[in-house]
């Protein structure tokens, strides 16, 4: 690789964000390792840069840079789903699934934001993303319809899970995995057990909980994705010690937990 060519590289990245902290030495280094493109030493283009610095920094935590992110493709989202006509409550919950997928990593991981590589405008990556997520939601809706005709019954499956081993631990574990979300939701902060309530068991909308708490939609959003967040992490380590799993069947855990979340949140937290 081109040293030179590197470091003129980064140089620009970092230019493009001048309120972000963004160590350079650690950004040459993700770049390196991400070099498969066609410039100079496999280089990713260098109209990307900007985009490339923006994820890493999202992946590294560096403060700002969700806000930053927030701040340029929470809109971008939004048009993708209007786009795809999803329902204003589908469409909260698809962009929340978008910021969680992009931007929460799991313990000692990188989030999927690490995954882009700047070939391409970040702008289409996350289009593409948003795309794909209500597609799935609008499919694992169709689903859950289906298996409610099937079984004629409030006892039907609330979602299809397509790997096996989720739908082993779904009908192993079901009443180990609701106490372990109920100790996660008694150990989570007062406003973040309010917030899941207001938008998974009431159906209170983005804008709506911002108004609420005075605070624009981007930050309402954000508070929501860590709750989130916070909710899987918790209720995966209750489980593992519940349950004695070892990590990859705790990350399926995890797993089913975000998949149930919707109908765990209604069903626990909602109005009576």
């Amino acid at each position: 690789m081109h040293d030179d060519a590197l470091a003129h590289y980064v140089t620009s990245a970092r230019a493009a964000w001048p309120g972000l902290a963004v160590d350079a030495d650690a950004l040459a280094r993700y770049v390196a390792a991400r070099a498969r493109g066609p410039g100079p030493g496999g280089l990713p283009p260098l109209a990307h840069a900007a985009d490339m610095c923006l994820a890493f920094a999202c992946a590294h935590r560096v403060p700002g840079a969700v806000e930053a992110f927030h701040a340029a493709y929470d809109r971008v989202i939004a048009r993708v789903l209007s786009r795809r006509r999803a329902q204003a409550d589908v469409a909260d919950d698809a962009a929340q699934t978008v910021h969680e997928r992009l931007l929460v990593a799991p313990p000692g991981a990188l989030p999927k934001i690490a995954e882009y590589a700047g070939a391409g405008a970040l702008k289409s990556w996350v289009s593409t993303t948003a795309a794909t997520t209500v597609l799935m939601m609008h499919r694992a809706a169709a689903r859950r319809r289906e298996d409610g005709e099937a079984q004629e019954g409030p006892g039907a499956p609330v979602a299809a899970t397509p790997q096996p081993d989720l739908a082993y631990m779904k009908a192993r574990y079901k009443s180990e995995l609701e106490e372990a979300i109920v100790a996660a939701l008694a150990g989570l902060g007062d406003r973040e057990r309010t917030l899941l309530r207001l938008h998974l068991g009431e159906h209170v909308s983005i804008d709506r909980i911002g108004a609420m708490y005075n605070v624009d939609r981007s930050t309402a959003a954000r508070w929501l994705t860590a709750a989130r967040a916070s909710l899987i992490a918790a209720a995966r380590g209750e489980a593992q010690g519940r349950l004695r799993l070892g990590e990859s069947e705790c990350d399926s855990i995890a797993a089913l937990v975000q998949s149930e979340l919707h109908v765990s949140i209604a069903r626990l937290l909602g109005p009576g």
